[in-house]
């Protein structure tokens, strides 16, 4: 009988060197390659907006598709304004854009996924600033935008 427990024995732990002997030639890259270990993009575009009291200064206006867009919105006006961005869609599930309000002397990062291709119009939420060209703009998101002339990344 214990000879039987002893053979038993053996045989598992032959069975577990076995195991780990495919783990680790396996993480070593021997039969599957690692899986990468995150899903984020591999490109961000940080997209500086200027808020004054009569005009919105923005860096780029262009930018890859599937690239992620840090907007960094700086209001260094004497009163309160609100920069939009596209449209806002939740009922799809779906966010093509945001509006956010910004005090004076405040600042706020915000990000957005690039993944439709075409123009998102930015412009100011508020109604009096609503008729002013300096206030409004295209954000143009593409294959071949001059983002991507420029650095050369993208499908230029």
């Amino acid at each position: 009988m214990r000879s039987r427990i002893v053979g038993l024995a053996v045989v598992l732990v032959g069975a577990l060197v076995a195991v780990f002997a495919v783990t680790g030639q396996a993480q070593a890259g021997g039969l599957n390659p690692p899986l990468p270990l995150t899903t984020a993009p591999d490109l961000y575009v940080t997209v500086k907006v200027t808020i004054t009291n009569t005009k919105f200064l923005v860096s780029l206006h262009s930018a890859p598709r599937g690239a992620d867009a840090r907007f960094v919105v700086r209001n260094v006006g004497t009163k309160p304004n609100t920069f939009a961005v596209g449209k806002e869609n939740y009922g799809s599930g779906a966010q093509t854009g945001f509006s956010v309000n910004v005090k004076p002397g405040q600042k706020k990062i915000l990000i957005l996924f690039l993944d439709i291709r075409g123009k998102l119009p930015y412009y100011s939420g508020l109604k009096a600033d609503r008729n002013n060209p300096a206030m409004k703009g295209d954000f143009l998101i593409g294959p071949c935008t001059h983002y991507e002339q420029v650095t050369g990344v993208g499908e230029c």
